[in-house]
């Protein structure tokens, strides 16, 4: 993955043939180098640096100051760039003390191989980005809040009411954002988080669609991994929504009563109609939106795969989907199962896509009205809207599986599995649902195996945001 932002480097060793060795390396990277020669010389050229440094490499023996000493004082000075230990020697002890304070990341011998050093350093440096999208997300979130808060302040029971929300589902995110850099479930919470936050009706129908979605990819015997990336892609396929204006948050048959819009449209500069005609700019807008999913999640090295799904969920299978025009074979698998999740959910739960698929139904069927109850005209429109555009919008192999799922499966439960309570859950236990809490928030794919460290946060959690209902476990454990 190319780096976005030019790093500095801070190159430290006694041995000045290492440094320039080191330096003439890195140069050629287009990075920029910083040297000492010691310890104490390099914490006075840092204490008076104005920029930032990305990555630390220091060597461990040195006179008077230890690489590991070094980069634990550096790391009060910088605590988010990355620190890599050099040395010639054996010297565990040093290490693992130096790993154990949190001082390095990585710890290389001397001598060192050129290619294998400069990917370690890419990958550093990949992760060092991350941390600063990270914080670049956090910022984007307060000023939102502030902007928001702003705007409606004429409101202010309605303000501050949502005032509080917000900075509870701050304080959870901050929270959650903490072990980013290794945890790929807090990376996908921290997105669903922010769903929720600005557009909860998005993040309820990415829940919907990434439930049938799971139902699917299981039926149809794929991979434990390539579930779980269709499952988290289903979940934010709609994430490159956000921001949008509330007309085109969901599509052309949009029409939200939630009491978000109803204050949107009270305030002058952002009162809106949904029912307008889209004009060409926002048709464009709108289409954008799967390349900005796979934008937002593209940095995460573990989502890469998620956000090629999230990016292809609207390509059509004869070719006249977009942003690509991808068709057949060439549209991802799993971005053609979410593609005939979110059609389906659209149908039961828009109201306005709702009636037009009733209306089409109603063409061709114009006695299907007849004492049929609404409910089930609506579940007959549905499997229409998908049957006719088996060929053309969808693989004609999924909609098999799925109006297969429809006729013998009740996708709303699992009855096969045992359930337990918060205070039941044991390590190895393996998760046969995904699991949220009772507001709706994501904590953990299914099929994960629960190990002390789930268990305990999942407690902490239950406390301020409970997990409601009995959680669905399979019924042998899976022993590690």
């Amino acid at each position: 993955m190319a780096l976005k932002y030019k790093h500095t480097l801070f190159l430290v060793d006694d041995e000045e043939s290492i440094v320039k060795s080191l330096q003439r390396l890195f140069r050629k990277e287009g990075y920029e180098i910083l040297i000492a020669t010691s310890g104490a010389e390099g914490l006075d050229l840092l204490k008076k640096l104005e920029t930032p440094v990305s990555l630390f490499i220091s060597d461990q023996r040195m006179p008077e100051m230890t690489g590991a000493e070094f980069l634990e004082k550096a790391k009060t000075i910088f605590p988010d760039a990355m620190r890599f230990l050099l040395t010639g020697y054996s010297s565990m002890d040093a290490i693992v003390d130096s790993i154990n304070r949190g001082s390095i990341h990585r710890y290389l011998n001397k001598p060192w191989d050129d290619s294998d050093l400069l990917f370690q350093v890419q990958q550093a440096l990949e992760q060092y980005e991350l941390v600063l999208e990270n914080k670049r997300l956090l910022a984007l979130t307060r000023r939102q809040n502030k902007e928001l808060k702003d705007l409606n302040k004429n409101l202010e029971g309605i303000i501050d009411e949502r005032t509080k929300e917000i900075q509870h589902k701050n304080e959870v995110l901050l929270h959650l954002n903490k072990d980013l850099e290794s945890s790929l479930h807090n990376t996908v919470r921290a997105f669903v988080s922010l769903t929720e936050m600005f557009a909860p009706s998005l993040a309820v129908h990415g829940r919907r669609v990434s439930h049938f979605a799971h139902e699917i990819a299981l039926h149809m015997a794929l991979s434990e991994k390539e579930i779980i990336n269709i499952e988290i892609a289903a979940l934010l396929h709609d994430m490159g929504k956000l921001g949008m204006p509330l007309k085109l948050m969901n599509g052309k048959y949009e029409t939200s009563t939630s009491k978000e819009e109803r204050l949107y449209r009270r305030h002058p500069k952002l009162a809106e109609s949904s029912h307008d005609k889209w004009t060409a700019e926002e048709e464009a807008l709108y289409k954008r939106h799967p390349e900005e999913g796979q934008n937002i999640v593209r940095l995460i090295k573990n989502l890469d795969h998620v956000g090629l799904l999230i990016r292809s969920h609207h390509e059509w299978y004869d070719g006249n989907g977009y942003p690509d025009r991808l068709s057949d074979e060439a549209i991802p698998f799993g971005s053609r199962i979410i593609a005939v999740a979110d059609a389906w959910d659209k149908v039961l739960n828009l109201k306005e896509e709702s009636q037009h698929s009733i209306d089409e139904y109603l063409k061709e069927n114009p006695t299907g009205r007849n004492d049929v109850p609404q409910e089930e005209l609506l579940h007959l429109a549905a499997v229409d809207m998908l049957k006719k555009n088996a060929f053309v919008r969808f693989d004609p192999d999924i909609i098999k599986v799925f109006l297969n799922l429809l006729k013998t499966k009740d996708l709303k439960a699992q009855h096969s599995n045992r359930l337990v309570s918060m205070d039941e859950l044991e390590v190895d236990m393996v998760l046969a649902m995904t699991l949220y809490t009772g507001n709706g928030r994501f904590l953990l794919p299914q099929k994960t195996v629960l190990n002390k460290e789930h268990i305990a946060k999942l407690k902490i959690i239950h406390r301020t945001d409970p997990i409601t209902e009995k959680i669905q476990v399979e019924k042998e454990k899976r022993h590690s």
